[in-house]
This record gives C-alpha cells, sequence and structure tokens, in this order.
C-alpha cells in the first residue's frame, strides 16, 4: 500500500513531466503592453492584472488508470475544465477547496463533465471513490507563464503596480509586488527557491 509519502512524490513527479510538456508560454501578446521574465523554480507565475486576462478556455484533466493527466494545469478565472474518464469504472471528482468549490458526482467512461472556474485560487482537486487521486487547477486573474527550463516570461501586462503570484507544490503559492514602468518596459523579477 502507497504510503501518503509515495503518493505525495509521484503527484511532484508527474507534475514536473507534465510541466516539461507544457513549457510554453500560456498569455496572450498586446502590442501596448510590457513584459514580466525572469527566473523560478515555480510551476506558474502570473500577475494579478484583470484587465491583461487571457480569453476563458476550456482544457481536459483525463481520468486514466486512477490517476489525472495532466496533474497540473493553470487557467485564466472564467475558463472550464473537462474531466474525461477514460477508465472502464466510475469516478466522483471533488474539491473542497475555498475558490471554487465543486463535485461532479458520479460518472462513468466517456467525455466527463465540465466545470467553470469563476474565480482565482488554488483549486485542489480529488476523487471521492480513488483516495490516491489528486491534482491542481491553478486560476489566475491575469496573464500567466508556465515554467520553462526555470525561466518565465508573462507577456501583455500594462503599466501599473501588481501583485506577481508564483505556485509549486512544495512552497504553495507565494506573492511579490512589481511595478512595470511603461509599456514597452521588460521588468526582470527572479523568484527566489
Amino acid at each position: 500500500m502507497k504510503t501518503t509519502r509515495d503518493r505525495r512524490s509521484n503527484f511532484r513527479r508527474n507534475m514536473l513531466a507534465a510541466l516539461a510538456l507544457a513549457g510554453a508560454i500560456a498569455c496572450g501578446t498586446r502590442a501596448d503592453a510590457a513584459t514580466v521574465r525572469g527566473t523560478t523554480d515555480a510551476a506558474v507565475v502570473w500577475v494579478s492584472a484583470p484587465a491583461a486576462m487571457p480569453a476563458p478556455t476550456e482544457v481536459e484533466m483525463r481520468n486514466s488508470h486512477r490517476t489525472f493527466i495532466p496533474p497540473f494545469v493553470a487557467i485564466a478565472a472564467g475558463s472550464s475544465v473537462r474531466f474525461p474518464n477514460d477508465d472502464p469504472f466510475y469516478h466522483s471528482i471533488y474539491s473542497a477547496s475555498k475558490a471554487d468549490p465543486f463535485d461532479i458526482g458520479y460518472y462513468g467512461p466517456g467525455p466527463g463533465k465540465a466545470v467553470a472556474f469563476p474565480n482565482p485560487g488554488i483549486i485542489q482537486v480529488h476523487c471521492h471513490i480513488h483516495a490516491s487521486m489528486h491534482a491542481v487547477i491553478v486560476v489566475t486573474d491575469g496573464p500567466f507563464a508556465m515554467n520553462s527550463g526555470g525561466t518565465y516570461a508573462i507577456e501583455g501586462v500594462p503599466a501599473g503596480r501588481y501583485r506577481l503570484h508564483s505556485w509549486d507544490p512544495t512552497h504553495g503559492e507565494r506573492t511579490t509586488h512589481v511595478t512595470i514602468p511603461s509599456a514597452s518596459a521588460t521588468v526582470t523579477v527572479n523568484l527566489p527557491a
């Protein structure tokens, strides 16, 4: 039987593999806005800048072999996550997270159900039936970027003062302030481990 430590280690390993696949900037580019970039060990970095929000999208977090694939996604507030079930048995996906709690009930194999996430926050996702299943959805309130080889770049940030967030499974969410002096600026913020 797997211990809690084994499950956490597997989750971290799967999440890092998902990040290696993602490795791309997840925000849109605006000609009249700045770029925030730097180095980080965080999984995702975002700026609280509602005026620069990416358009809502729908992404998938599949149930396969009693695992969420990918084990981690980042989305803009207002976006949805669909939970297709590739297993030949039922799942019951839920979250008790404060920002966007949900419980989609029992469902069998097939296209699954979609859940909208209107509020920013860190959403811990589980299955009522399979206690070892765990995933994370990071819902951002502005443009964001995934860690790509230890670096990040967030484009499309208007001039102003903002909160810069970072999240990873070891440290959780951390914040700092960033000031964007002009629309043509490139601001470098190296986030500590």
